[in-house]
This record gives C-alpha cells, sequence and structure tokens, in this order.
C-alpha cells in the first residue's frame, strides 16, 4: 500500500505539472482582454501581453523537467491487465517488463570479459601470450555451474531460472571482478586458473542468493495461501476480522514455534534461508490447521481468539513440523536444499510432485 502511495504521489505530482504548463501554453494563446482582442497596438493592451508573459514563464517554472517527467513514467510498472483495454505498445514503449534476450546472451558477456582483459594487458603493456580463450571461460563457467548445483534452480518449472540466464549471472559477477585480477604486480596480466577461482566463487554466490530469494518468495505464497484457505474455510467474515493484522499475527507464530531453532539459525552462514524455510513451514502447518483456527460455536472466532490459536498451534504441532525439518536426530540443523515454489510441506516433510520439475537441466 506505501508503494502504491508513492507511486500514486508520484504521478500526481507529475499530471499537475503538465496541466500547469498546459494552462500557461493555453493562456498565452487566449486573449484576456476585449481591447486586446480588437487591437494588439494600444499601450494598455502591450503591458497586459507582457504582464501575462512575466505570469506564464512563472508558471512554467513550476511544471517538471522534461527528463523528470519520463523518469516518473518509466518508474510505474502497469498490470498485465492493461493488455486486455486496449493495445500495449505504450506499456511497452514506457516500461519495459519483459525478459530481455541480454538476460540470456551469455556469448557476449565472455566477449566482454575477454575484451577487459585485453585492454588492461594493453595499458600495462604485459608481454608474452595469455592462457584464456572464449571457450576456456565457457567450460569454466559450465564446470562452475554443475559444481555450485544450480541445475537445480533451473530445474524448477514455470521459475524462469533457465540455465542461460543463470550462466548470465555468473558471468556478470566475472565482468566485474576483473578490474581486481589486473590490478597489481602482474601488469595485467590474468591466467585462466585465477579466472577460473573467480568464476568458481561467482556461481557459489548466485546459488547462494537464488537460495534466499527462493525462500522468501516461498514464504510469501504460503502466507498468502494461509489467507485463501482461512477464506476457504470460513468466509470473508474471517478475512474481514483479521486482514489489517494477519502478517503480524503469522510472523508473531513463527517467532512463537521458534525457540531452540532459533539459536541454531543465528549460528548458521545461511541464516535468512533458514529463517524464511521456517516461516515457510510454519505458514504451512497453520494452514493445514486452518479449520481450527477460526473455528467457533457460531460464526468465526473473534480476532483475538484466532491470534491465541495461531501462537498455540504454532508453539505445538508447527513446533514438531520444524523439528522433523530442520534438526537432526543429535539436534543439529540438518541440510536443506532449494525447493519449488508450488512445494507445500506438511508433517512429514515437503510435498513434491514430478510436474514441478523438467528434466532439462543438462549442461549443453
Amino acid at each position: 500500500m506505501a508503494a502504491g502511495n508513492k507511486v500514486g504521489a508520484a504521478v500526481g505530482g507529475f499530471l499537475l505539472g503538465v496541466l500547469v504548463a498546459a494552462g500557461v501554453h493555453g493562456a498565452s494563446r487566449e486573449h484576456p482582454t476585449g481591447n486586446h482582442g480588437r487591437s494588439g497596438k494600444s499601450g494598455d493592451g502591450n503591458s497586459t501581453t507582457s504582464s501575462d508573459d512575466a505570469r506564464n514563464r512563472s508558471l512554467a517554472a513550476l511544471a517538471p523537467a522534461s527528463a523528470r517527467q519520463t523518469a516518473v513514467l518509466k518508474s510505474i510498472t502497469p498490470a498485465a491487465d492493461l493488455g486486455s483495454v486496449g493495445s500495449t505498445d505504450d506499456r511497452d514503449q514506457i516500461g519495459e517488463t519483459r525478459s530481455k534476450d541480454a538476460d540470456r546472451d551469455d556469448a557476449t558477456l565472455v566477449a566482454s570479459i575477454i575484451e577487459a582483459l585485453k585492454a588492461g594487458e594493453k595499458k600495462e603493456k604485459a608481454s608474452g601470450e595469455g592462457d584464456i580463450s572464449q571457450h576456456a571461460i565457457a567450460l569454466a563457467v559450465d564446470d562452475a555451474y554443475k559444481r555450485a548445483r544450480l541445475d537445480r534452480f533451473a530445474s524448477f518449472v514455470g521459475e524462469n531460472w533457465t540455465p542461460e540466464r543463470l550462466r548470465v549471472m555468473i558471468l556478470e559477477r566475472v565482468d566485474v571482478a576483473i578490474k581486481a585480477l589486473q590490478n597489481g604486480t602482474n601488469k595485467g596480466r590474468v591466467s585462466m586458473s585465477d579466472l577460473r577461482l573467480v568464476i568458481d566463487r561467482a556461481a557459489d554466490d548466485v546459488y547462494e542468493r537464488l537460495f534466499e530469494t527462493s525462500e522468501l518468495l516461498g514464504k510469501n505464497r504460503s502466507s498468502t495461501l494461509f489467507v485463501q484457505s482461512l477464506y476457504q474455510a470460513h468466509g470473508n467474515e474471517a478475512i474481514l476480522k483479521v486482514r489489517e493484522r494477519i502478517e503480524w499475527m503469522l510472523l508473531r507464530g513463527a517467532v512463537a514455534s521458534g525457540g531452540e531453532f532459533d539459536a541454531l539459525i543465528r549460528r548458521d552462514a545461511r541464516v535468512n534461508v533458514l529463517s524464511y524455510r521456517k516461516q515457510r513451514i510454519v505458514f504451512d502447518c497453520l494452514a493445514e490447521n486452518i479449520v481450527r483456527v477460526g473455528a467457533a460455536i457460531q460464526g468465526v472466532a473473534d480476532e483475538a481468539e484466532i491470534e491465541t490459536r495461531i501462537n498455540d498451534l504454532a508453539k505445538g504441532e508447527c513446533r514438531d513440523w520444524l523439528t522433523n525439518q530442520l534438526t537432526t536426530p543429535d539436534r543439529r540443523l540438518a541440510p536443506q536444499q532449494p525447493m519449488p515454489l508450488r512445494t507445500v510441506w506438511m508433517k512429514e516433510g515437503p510435498v513434491e510432485d514430478p510436474s514441478m520439475y523438467s528434466s532439462q537441466t543438462s549442461i549443453r
């Protein structure tokens, strides 16, 4: 809602500027007095015209600059539903929201990296011949892709993590690191072994970033499914009672289920990943028990009762779910792996379906 208000304010300011500018230009075309309309040579008419021109210039100064107007328009991402109203040509020109070919063009990035290496060697007047080639870089990226297990993300159907896009993400990080490789006493010369280390590190960074992003999106999806389940089980009356505090209730429930899990998570390198997964499991647990959350003898339980039941379930049954998923028998954190967004947790663990995965994950 806050983001919507900011966009609305920006659009309102932009439109105000446009209207002011339109009024300025309109005033310059109109004749404010009858005398001026009949005769442009009278002294009064000239005085009035000068006054109007000064006022118009002052008002024009209040209008946003054209660059600002363009920036505001481009900051707005129209809903896809606009396509059903009319042509999408204008929408595509103002704010491009579709995937670009550059997001999948790993060959161009490889060429860019080689050019950067050549430029560094030329600047430092490096002697001898290097051992870096486009083919060597492509092989190193493929090896890093497999070693970092990025093909796991590429297997998630409908999540847009294609092998090409993931390779580009690796190469973008390598491109940024090139300058650091060339600084030092090597006169700008970078070896393939050094570049391979950078590529491996970049692939690991991409994996960790995607893992965290995936769990954040999964957590948000689970909270949405909880609200959907509440509506399906108890109707709109339940939603109306808790809609202002539902997010807070869910997060408080996740905290209530924590305890020993939070202590383990805080000491792990993947603290954000595990925190999001913990919330995701708790939200799925609450959705599975949605009838108990909102049930009442007549109608729907009130807000305070719903909140109490969420906390009780989180500290009881949902904690058992977390114990089964997050810890080993010796009370250590169990290894976790990325899961598709459509995955739903049960007490026994995640419920997976073959349709969630693609078999086309081999390296070219």
